[in-house]
């Protein structure tokens, strides 16, 4: 099956102006005299929309804006302004996509804006974390719509120049569901998929493919160790997949090495109530929080579950205290935990987005920030929060 690709967002008018050929060449002259540094430097300090535009101006422009060391150093720049991401699915395939700024600057208030918006024929299953500047989303595609037969494919985004890459199908009859997660490995600097089938609650064949090659096909990899069908999200750290699974009420931590392309497991913790629940990113160490505490009106602590050491199977606590503004204004709500930004604060928000709680982790206090300009979708019933937004300029032809 051949990929595909999409524009995600929606048409909009361009302004087409016409120049003497003569003024273009004496451009391309000057240009030409800059050195290549300098060019790429002043680049990376436009915003996206520019870079868009200036791509049609030449195939000199439009060389130097696709080259790896341009990307590569817009990316760079872009993570010292990350931005936050809202989804709504709307009924019948419907994406809409806001985007604010993410580091609130002790700011009550943010404005969301219209990002993008586009439809998927289907059920969106589950949208990614951002890994460096893509998502991926897991989409249950109509394929016959007499029979409304179904088939699950993953859709690869990028926000930023809102584009998608539709993934070839896995070839695999044994399988009765199938599930995926994007990964990068930092070494190479590829973007990789991994995906599984499952059989009576059990993870069977696994396949990887690999972005970026021109060749968009899976291949196996070798598990070595059967295990449950994975739970909620994995986590992407360091170039490491981490996912959850339960066998007999027992929970399990795989881990995937997306450099090497091999699986390793590690112990979960000996007590029985310390559970493993939101996978989240804490000091570059995989960790998770017990979320249950966000809806007990008597707890004045934080719990953290750090992973020290993997290999040898170490596990930590580390104890938060809860400022008391906690019992007056969020205590006894239910909030999801959405996860952890680059300057270590862990997100907090309610089933409708519409105001977001920042816990900072050294000062241990914890502020509100109210999310204008989503009101219109509060009926929605799905809502995804993405943090870590980093703009990447790469276009998806590459892929």
């Amino acid at each position: 099956m051949k990929s595909r690709r999409r524009n995600l967002s929606e048409e909009v008018p361009q302004t087409i102006t016409r120049h003497s050929p003569r003024l273009l060449n004496a451009d391309e002259e000057s240009w030409s005299e800059i050195p290549i540094e300098v060019v790429t430097e002043i680049f990376s300090r436009l915003p996206l929309q520019s870079i868009a535009r200036c791509r049609c101006v030449s195939k000199r422009w439009a060389s130097i804006l696709r080259s790896q060391d341009f990307t590569d150093l817009f990316f760079t720049r872009s993570l010292a302004r990350p931005q936050l991401l809202i989804a709504f699915q709307i009924f019948r395939g419907k994406l809409v996509f806001f985007s604010s700024p993410q580091s609130r600057e002790n700011a009550p208030l943010v404005a969301a804006d219209h990002h993008l918006s586009f439809r998927v024929e289907g059920h969106c299953t589950q949208i990614s974390s951002i890994v460096n500047g893509l998502f991926c989303i897991r989409h249950d595609r109509i394929v016959n719509g007499g029979s409304k037969t179904r088939e699950r494919v993953f859709i690869i985004c990028n926000p930023s120049t809102r584009q998608s890459f539709t993934l070839p199908k896995m070839k695999t009859r044994k399988w009765t569901w199938l599930t995926g997660f994007l990964g990068y490995d930092p070494v190479e600097k590829q973007h990789k998929v991994l995906a599984m089938t499952s059989r009576n609650d059990r993870s069977k064949e696994h396949q990887v493919l690999t972005l970026g090659t021109g060749n968009l096909t899976w291949r196996m990899v070798k598990c070595g160790k059967p295990h449950p069908f994975p739970v909620g999200e994995g986590l992407c750290i360091n170039g490491v997949l981490y996912y959850t699974a339960v066998s007999d009420s027992v929970q399990m931590l795989i881990c995937f090495d997306f450099r090497s392309e091999k699986y390793s497991f590690v112990k979960p913790p000996l007590e029985r109530n310390l559970k493993m629940e939101k996978l989240i990113n804490f000091q570059g160490k995989l960790a998770s929080v017990r979320s249950r505490i966000f809806d007990s009106e008597e707890s004045l602590s934080l719990e953290i579950l750090i992973l020290k050491d993997p290999k040898k199977h170490e596990w930590a606590i580390r104890i938060f205290n809860l400022p008391p503004m906690w019992k007056d204004g969020a205590a006894g709500k239910y909030l999801d935990v959405v996860g952890v930004t680059a300057t270590n604060e862990l997100v907090l928000s309610p089933r409708f987005p519409s105001y977001l709680y920042y816990y900072n982790f050294v000062s241990e206090d914890i502020s509100r920030v109210d999310i204008q300009g989503i009101g219109a979708f509060e009926k929605e019933p799905r809502a995804h929060v993405i943090l870590n937004h980093v703009e990447d300029a790469k276009i998806m032809e590459l892929f």
